[in-house]
């Protein structure tokens, strides 16, 4: 039945998601597009949903869970452009959220910034590729590498290009300007642009009710 229902919602793109199956959970209404795409580097030892995508959704988005914990949520009436979406940790996305193309959102910094502690991670890469070249942080070391859930709001617009960055929460309804660095958190109902991205324009609260 499981199966039967992916291959409902996905058509003939479904082998790709087929293998996490038992770590997808998508609404019978979502309609997710040829272009997405999902990679779990490190399946949990038990199967447990790590990407849940809301009714009347609409994915166009690559998603990458790099550690056995990772989790991403999707609210409902979503429509997620040509992004990407990189954690570790959690990203939560609410309902009636529209991001454009060119995105990324990344709950993590990859690597630490000290030398001593990441001196080893292009080797580990190496022999991880080696082995198998779809998995090269198969045994990566995360103890040293700083990560934060990224929140996002209901009723967000993200323009493209723009970076989420680790640890950031965006309120309601607010708005991210095309090609910003979101690196401090974002208040409901106002306009943010720039690198870093600072808030531009408050939202009028009449506006915001419509």
């Amino acid at each position: 039945m499981i199966k039967k229902a992916i291959k409902k919602i996905l058509g003939s793109y479904s082998d790709s998601w087929e293998q996490y199956r038992d770590y997808v959970k998508i609404h019978p209404t979502a309609i997710i597009a040829p272009q997405a795409a999902i990679k779990i580097f490190n399946l949990p030892s038990c199967p447990e949903i790590c990407l849940d995508i809301g009714e009347y959704s609409h994915i166009f988005s690559t998603f990458n869970l790099l550690t056995p914990n990772a989790k991403i949520k999707i609210g409902k009436r979503c429509q997620l452009g040509v992004s990407n979406f990189i954690t570790s940790e959690s990203i939560e996305v609410g309902d009636d959220v529209i991001m454009a193309w060119g995105i990324t959102i990344m709950d993590n910094d990859a690597h630490s910034i000290k030398w001593e502690e990441r001196k080893n991670d292009v080797m580990q890469c190496y022999q991880d590729y080696l082995k198998n070249k779809n998995n090269f942080i198969k045994n990566k070391d995360w103890s040293n590498v700083t990560m934060s859930k990224i929140n996002i709001g209901d009723k967000v617009w993200i323009g493209f290009n723009a970076s989420i960055l680790k640890g950031v929460s965006i309120g309601e309804r607010a708005v991210i300007g095309a090609c910003s660095v979101v690196t401090e958190n974002v208040p409901s109902n106002c306009v943010v642009a720039g690198n870093p991205a600072r808030v531009i324009k408050k939202i009028d609260s009449d506006d915001a009710e419509q």
